[in-house]
């Protein structure tokens, strides 16, 4: 836009005494109002963008200018360039108006593959904004999945894997799939692979008019070793054993695992098993092994971090950390879109719809949705507490407690909960978290929760609060 046009803009808005569709006053003359991402989110996920003036009331329709232009766009520029899930490329006009300094800024449309653009801080649906009118509004569910459903954002796995060919898809393991699916849904199978079925099963599809392997596709059926391969060598899982409780103590045990992603699952599961202790207890004539944690639970839960991590994210990797009385399990990515560790029994929405589907093909995935009430369901069997989750805008971990917590209440569990999500709670909090149960009950839960190590306490009096001590 010229300057000449965003003036006409701004005149006719304050003319007619009204924002529109594509305008929207804000009184601001030295700061930027904390909750701007709302609007620059809802002009970026509609068609043009917007214009959005500073330094304009609204209300009274007149102009109250701007102090502090140069401070106001450093701020603007730090959400487009990091608190938006897309960078989005501004334009700041400074204008003068009535004798006052005014800063106009213009949000450009999202490109259609990266819709919704969203406030990262927040995730989606919550953080996803559109123009209804000349106001902004929350996405709906029903909006929210329509773009999912066309967003590249969220169909990364079947985007190119540059850098490779079909050639490097392995034929023998396509037809394995075939024969299992095959004897399970008792279909007869040509198992001849050409590029039709390839294409159908997500493995390849067309680039530039050239049949080649989508990233999904190659991570999970490569005839070679996708980690040797750049950008793919971050695909990996760091596997290590500590001696104590925290991340200072010695390691006994250590390897970052590298294969497809079958492999990466079989290995890691492998890891596990070897350095967790095993049980022994004498039945008759019999001596029955059993570990500590649930198998099923541990394979489950490693398959679900390998499957639904953020493959966009290659700065780091997936991370398995074995400790004396946990273990945690770390994947890059916080949880997909409309999930929630609250509503994470329910939810059934992948990140990556074809590696979920191939691997659910191979045995490696539940039915959607019934993965965590499996582990749920094992750890009880075993006596041990539910797992806890910790979710963040760049990771998502599953911890699971050993021996050491078998007798942690359901009061305590939801005091733990409530610290992964909060970072840190008082008593008064803790009151509030478990009403209507006695203060000396809660203190009791606490000290508990400190003896175990589970809580740090921090400050003294009225001012203590607690974390979480991992």
């Amino acid at each position: 836009m010229t300057k000449e046009e965003v003036l006409a803009k701004i005149k006719y808005g304050l003319k007619i005494a009204s924002e529109l569709p594509d305008l929207e006053f804000k009184t601001a003359t030295s700061s930027i109002p904390s909750d701007i991402w709302k609007t620059i989110s809802a002009f970026s996920n509609c068609r043009g963008g917007g214009l959005v003036v500073f330094g304009v009331d609204q209300e009274k329709n007149e102009c109250t200018g701007c102090v502090k232009v140069d401070f106001m766009q450093t701020k603007l520029t730090e959400y487009f360039n990091d608190k938006m899930s897309f960078v989005l490329r501004p334009e700041y006009y400074v204008l003068e108006y009535e004798g006052k300094t005014i800063l106009a800024l213009y949000v450009p449309e999202c490109p259609k593959d990266y819709m919704p653009c969203y406030y990262k801080s927040v995730g989606l649906p919550n953080g996803a904004y559109i123009r209804e009118g000349n106001t902004s509004r929350k996405i709906t569910d029903n909006e929210f999945r329509t773009y999912v459903a066309s967003s590249k954002e969220f169909q990364f796995d079947r985007a190119e894997a540059c850098g490779t060919n079909k050639d490097e898809i392995s034929i023998p393991k396509v037809v394995t799939l075939l024969e299992q699916s095959e004897s399970e849904t008792q279909r007869g199978a040509s198992h001849q692979v050409n590029d039709v079925v390839l294409e159908n099963l997500g493995i390849v599809a067309r680039f530039d008019g050239e049949i080649k392997p989508t990233i999904g596709g190659y991570l999970v059926f490569a005839n070679n070793t996708p980690q040797d391969k750049v950008p793919y060598d971050r695909y990996i899982v760091r596997c290590v054993r500590y001696a104590g409780s925290d991340p200072s103590s010695a390691i006994v045990d250590s390897v970052d695992i590298r294969g497809t992603l079958d492999m990466l699952i079989d290995e890691s599961y492998k890891f596990v098993l070897k350095n967790i202790f095993k049980k022994s207890t004498i039945r008759g004539t019999k001596r029955i092994e059993k570990y500590e944690y649930p198998e099923e639970g541990i394979r489950e839960l490693i398959a679900n971090a390998i499957i639904h991590r953020d493959y966009k994210i290659i700065e780091t990797y997936n991370q398995i950390r074995i400790f004396q009385d946990r273990i945690e399990i770390l994947n890059p990515g916080s949880l997909p879109p409309g999930v929630t560790v609250e509503n994470i029994k329910e939810a059934q929405f992948s990140r990556n719809s074809m590696i979920a589907a191939r691997l659910k093909d191979m045995r490696y995935l539940e039915e959607y949705g019934r993965g965590i009430d499996i582990v749920i369901k094992k750890m009880q069997d075993c006596g041990l507490p539910e797992p806890l989750f910790r979710n963040s805008v760049n990771s998502f971990e599953a911890i699971l407690l050993g021996e050491k917590y078998r007798d942690i209440n359901d009061r305590q569990i939801r005091l733990i909960d409530t610290l992964l999500l909060k970072n840190r709670l008082t008593a008064h909090d803790c009151q509030k978290i478990l009403k209507g149960t006695p203060r000396a009950t809660i203190n009791t839960d606490l000290k508990k929760l400190r003896d175990l190590g589970v809580f740090v306490t921090n400050g003294a009096s009225v001012n203590t609060f607690y974390t979480l001590a991992f």
